[in-house]
């Protein structure tokens, strides 16, 4: 409108200055209307490429021989599961993380406790031994509020019910989380599982025994929640672990514990919820997967990679040619890489790969048979000379083994020489304990004390004893048989064990078993677990607690038929009080197999065994427990052995941890390329 306004406004001032006459105005013309809509031109735009799909390769220097979870582990077989399932809970860094579940379970925070409950005579409980037992006449069990033998009471008839402490743990699952075929992963899954091995068709069964022995119940409340209870009076220092990994119990559960072991739903191609889902495996070639789509951490965009390939390489050298070659980008645990790990370092100094290396949870012990079975029954000493009652004696072997030369001749540098059954970077470990570096001088001089002398002043020639005690023979030569596995680098540690222990005047006599399942038998015709050695390497895993019950008394493998009056060693130490109970209570079952005793150790570990981690003596009890062990030197702990890896140089999101039980822990978050610079 005032756009109109001043259009009339200007056209009368221009009439008025110009004539009188008015003019005639024509109306403008209106353009004619089209009568089809003008073409529009169209703007494709320029298509972007779709990116190939990444893949992953992971070269191994072994094939699983099954995938099934509950048919026996092997690292192979460990590392492809990484990728298949991711949890429920992982062991990183000797702490734990929950995965699956929403948290672990704390007495602070309630979902574990203690409840009273009555128990009736016949029940079985955990008596105040640790051994389970039903509840009857003479039984010494722990009443309700009570975890020390200082308070336990005998079971007597008359009492009829009694009121104990029962352990109950709750765990919860996180929400959300399902299977790759898309169905929810519930706690009926990890019942599912519990059944299962609870069957002695599963081979798992005996790997778990000690857990299902004290075990209660295990039942699901609810979608997500597990229930765990103990046999009333069981302590479990570890209870935050007893949830069972599931299993996808609306596949598998219409199949018996047996089938599942041939059925190749669950031994090649198992189902589970981690970030890759099993696609094919050819033999001796390749195990091929994808990306599930259902993983629950899909939201945080991993995993990294399409598609994931485990390839299965011949050799060392052969994994060092594809690593450079591309055709790896990386290799794990499995392919021996300490064979090659100079020419590994070489390739990591030139920029052509990556090397990890960490102290991992293996180690080997050197045991000493203390008391060998042929004193059971009284002995003679030329049946076997007492060589290392005397705990001088097992000092001076100890400082007389040069550890630290075989960590870096046999094992690179890369291993590490211990001095406790505790591993050092655990918050357990004693510092203040005595240790052993190789000094054949203190060696000698400790020998010389216990009545070992070097007689000829010969150092060629083994000492030969001139002490008092009537248990060795005058004049007997300290001529000691070594007995390990038959390995090249157990044959090296060897060679350098006997040169370095001829330097104290002792001599070994080495012997490597090509069978090592006759050399670790069990007893009594096992050489070792029959106590019939001098000197044996034995390999050794480290577990969630240190294992102090390894050199427990009750623990010594023997004729469970005799009883300690029968056992004249044994009736020294312990005295009449002790005479009637059983020598060997597992019989020859047991695994101590140095023979060592020393009750105020046992008394120490028995206290361990029944605390909680939330307990204040047991930290302490674990400091007394090394303390006497290094001092005693019933095994020589030897070292631990590293863990080894190597991947493509442009490669992150690998984490070698030493306590985890895959070295592909953290599978979803590998990636590689210029990102990763």
């Amino acid at each position: 409108m005032r756009r109109f306004f001043w259009f009339v406004l200007f056209v009368g001032l221009l009439a008025a200055c110009t004539s009188k006459t008015t003019p005639t105005v024509t109306a403008p013309t209106s353009p004619p209307r089209p009568t089809q809509p003008p073409e529009a031109e169209l703007i494709t735009p320029t298509p972007r490429p779709t990116p190939a799909p990444r893949t992953l390769t992971i070269c191994m220097g072994q094939e699983p021989r099954t995938l099934y979870p509950l048919a026996g582990e092997t690292q192979a077989m460990r590392n492809v599961l990484a990728a298949v399932y991711e949890g429920p809970v992982e062991y990183r860094t000797f702490g734990f993380q929950p995965v699956i579940l929403e948290k672990l379970p704390s007495m602070a925070d309630g979902d574990a406790r203690f409840v009273e409950v009555d128990v009736a005579p016949g029940t079985k409980i955990v008596d105040a031994h640790g051994d389970v037992v039903a509840l009857q006449e003479g039984v010494a069990f722990f009443p309700a509020g009570c975890n020390s033998t200082r308070c336990a009471l005998k079971y007597t008839d008359d009492m009829g019910a009694v009121t104990m402490d029962q352990l109950q743990v709750t765990f919860r699952i996180l929400p959300g989380v399902k299977w790759s075929d898309g169905q929810p992963l519930t706690a009926e899954d990890s019942v599912f599982t519990f059944d299962l091995v609870s069957s002695p068709d599963t081979p798992a069964h005996g790997r778990y025994a000690d857990v299902l022995r004290h075990t209660a119940s295990y039942k699901a409340t609810d979608k997500h929640t597990v229930v765990w209870k103990a046999i009333p009076g069981y302590r479990d220092p570890a209870y935050y672990l007893n949830f069972w990994m599931p299993l996808p119990a609306h596949l598998w559960s219409q199949y018996a514990p047996k089938e599942l072991l041939t059925l190749p739903q669950a031994t090649r191609s198992p189902v589970g919820w981690g970030p890759y889902v099993i696609e094919d495996w050819k033999a001796g070639e390749y195990i091929r997967l994808h990306r599930n789509p259902h993983y629950f951490r899909a939201p945080e965009g991993l995993p990294k990679f399409d598609d994931l390939v485990f390839r299965f390489v011949k050799s060392p050298d052969e994994a060092l040619a594809d690593l450079q070659a591309g055709k790896c980008d990386v290799l794990d645990e499995t392919v021996d890489l300490l064979s090659v790990a100079a020419q590994l370092d070489a390739l990591q100094e030139a920029g052509k790969a990556s090397v990890s290396y960490a102290q991992g949870m293996a180690f080997e012990r050197l045991d000493l048979d203390i008391h060998p079975a042929v004193y059971d029954d009284g002995w003679q000493p030329h049946e076997r000379p007492d060589f290392f009652g005397d705990s001088r004696v097992r000092q001076a072997l100890a400082y007389c083994l040069d550890r630290q030369k075989v960590v870096d001749e046999v094992w690179g540098g890369h291993a590490e020489v211990m001095d406790s059954f505790v591993p050092a970077e655990s918050p357990l470990f004693n510092d203040e304990i005595a240790r052993y570096p190789y000094d054949p001088q203190k060696g000698a001089a400790l020998l010389e004390a216990a009545g070992w002398v070097d007689a000829d002043n010969d150092p060629a020639t083994p000492r030969v004893y001139q002490g008092e005690p009537a248990s060795i023979t005058w004049g007997d030569p300290l001529v000691l048989n070594y007995w390990a596995p038959d390995t090249p680098r157990e044959a090296k540690t060897a060679a350098i064990f006997k040169q370095s222990a001829a330097a104290c005047g002792i001599e070994l006599k080495v012997k490597l078993w090509d069978n090592p399942q006759e050399l670790y038998a069990p007893g009594p015709d096992g050489p070792i677990y029959g106590r019939k050695f001098d000197l044996a390497v034995i390999p050794m895993q480290m577990t969630i607690r240190p294992q102090c019950n390894l050199w427990m008394r009750d623990a010594i493998p023997g004729d469970g038929t005799l009883t300690v009056k029968q056992v004249p060693w044994l009736l020294d130490i312990f005295g009449k009080t002790h005479e009637d109970d059983k020598a060997f209570p597992y019989g020859w079952a047991g695994w101590n197999d140095t023979g060592y005793v020393n009750t105020a150790f046992d008394g120490y570990c028995r206290a361990a065994e029944n605390s909680l981690p939330e307990d204040k003596g047991f930290a302490k009890d674990m400091q007394h427990l090394q303390t006497i062990l290094a001092k005693d030197v019933p095994s020589i702990m030897l070292y631990r052995l590293p863990r080894l890896a190597a991947t493509r140089p442009d490669f992150c999101g690998f984490v070698l941890d030493p306590s985890t039980a895959s070295d592909l822990w953290n599978i979803a978050a590998f990636d590689k390329g210029p990102q990763c610079r």
